[in-house]
């Protein structure tokens, strides 16, 4: 017999109310069931917890013993099975996931105000590129991924899901020289800066020599802002700026600019943990609206 939860509740139980009856009404018990799950535990270990007297009962001397070990181990007990509750709810314990770029800064910013809403959590986020994501996710850096589809050629060994759209847009500053042409061409971008958050991005190729590369989208916003720049970001992330002006979204002939699809990447086999399966549905939900 190993000793359950149940039977340190039962020794309590009668320790703290002096009596087999008052203790059984307490813990919605038998007598008798009280009264043989604590002779089952003093006959497994031999000797005797409880002295009986009169119509009631009192540790014996091992019993004190007994009594005093079992109070901290039944609240660490309590405080294990609260805390398992709370990570089944996703409302504890720790999340490590990774995001491109464009899309943690559209979406962590929103997703931390959620994240932290409630319960006893800790977060960490990794911004990289798409390809250093998937090798952060192969060596256990994180639990999850998000990235723009078009930036991973090759998952390899991570499972993929689709998990939404971003909707791209090309912009510059309000007052930049190039909204005074008409029917802009790729060879109309020559002549101005372009900003990216990599090297090489994915598309046609930008016939300006000049290039700002920054990781942090909300740098280059402001840098676009500042300049006469010419970049790509989401529609939703600079969505303040377009409505109030100080961004221009411009039409280029010869760049096309379709909806990117967002998928959320795990190792293959691996199960989601609570917290990151919430993770997964409030960014699903996010690129949804």
């Amino acid at each position: 017999m190993d000793l359950s939860l149940g039977k340190l509740q039962h020794l309590l139980a009668v320790a703290r109310c002096g009596s087999f009856s008052r203790a059984a009404i307490e813990l919605n018990l038998s007598q008798p069931a009280l009264s043989r799950s604590i002779a089952t535990i003093e006959e497994r270990y031999g000797f005797a917890i409880f002295n009986r007297v009169g119509h009631g009962v009192e540790p014996t001397a091992a019993g004190l013993q007994v009594l005093e070990q079992a109070r901290p181990l039944l609240q660490g007990l309590r405080v294990f099975e609260s805390n398992m509750g709370l990570l089944a709810g996703g409302r504890s314990g720790r999340l490590s996931m990774g995001m491109a770029p464009l899309l943690a800064s559209e979406l962590v910013p929103r997703f931390s105000g959620d994240f932290f809403g409630a319960g006893n959590v800790q977060l960490r986020v990794m911004v990289r590129p798409g390809e250093e994501l998937i090798e952060a996710l192969a060596n256990d850096e994180v639990e999850l991924i998000f990235f723009p589809g078009p930036h991973v050629a090759d998952a390899g060994e991570i499972e993929l899901q689709h998990v939404g759209d971003a909707r791209p847009v090309c912009v510059v500053r309000q007052g930049h020289p190039l909204l005074a042409r008409k029917r802009l061409q790729l060879a109309d971008l020559a002549d101005y800066p372009w900003a990216s958050s990599v090297e090489d991005p994915v598309g046609p190729p930008i016939p300006s020599r000049s290039r700002m590369v920054c990781e942090n989208y909300h740098i280059l916003r402001d840098a676009v802002m500042a300049a006469d720049m010419v970049c790509i970001c989401s529609q939703a992330f600079i969505s303040e700026e377009l409505r109030d002006g100080r961004l221009v979204a411009v039409a280029i002939e010869g760049m096309p600019l379709p909806p990117t699809a967002i998928f959320a990447g795990r190792l293959k086999g691996r199960v989601h943990s609570p917290l990151a399966a919430r993770g997964l549905a409030a960014i699903r939900g996010y690129l949804a609206g």
